[in-house]
């Protein structure tokens, strides 16, 4: 029963919902996902729906590989632009917590 961590970045703009998640080192991918790439629509890559959608495929994955334990990470894309996280942050992240447990 050995913990296997990942960590899980969320990056949530206006634009779309980013989910990647790596090893503790952050050198290898284990998976990522967008919510374009869920959508079909171009105006529904940042919504709630895609980001679920998204997160419940992170969730199959690493539920294959055996990951039993995440680090989450959530970030806008700040700079000069939005400091806030887009409408796809909360949904993802309470996907993935609702699902890993």
């Amino acid at each position: 029963n050995e913990t296997f961590f990942g960590v899980c970045h969320i990056l949530a703009t206006y634009n779309d919902t980013f989910i990647h998640v790596t090893d503790i080192t952050g050198r290898e991918t284990y998976i990522r996902v967008t919510g374009g790439m869920k959508v079909k629509a171009d105006r529904e890559e940042s919504s709630p729906y895609a980001a679920m959608l998204a997160a419940m495929d992170v969730v199959n994955r690493l539920k294959e590989l055996k990951v039993n334990a995440l680090h989450i990470k959530i970030r806008a894309r700040g700079g000069t632009d939005s400091k806030t996280p887009g409408p796809g942050a909360q949904v993802a992240l309470r996907t993935l917590c609702l699902l890993y447990t």
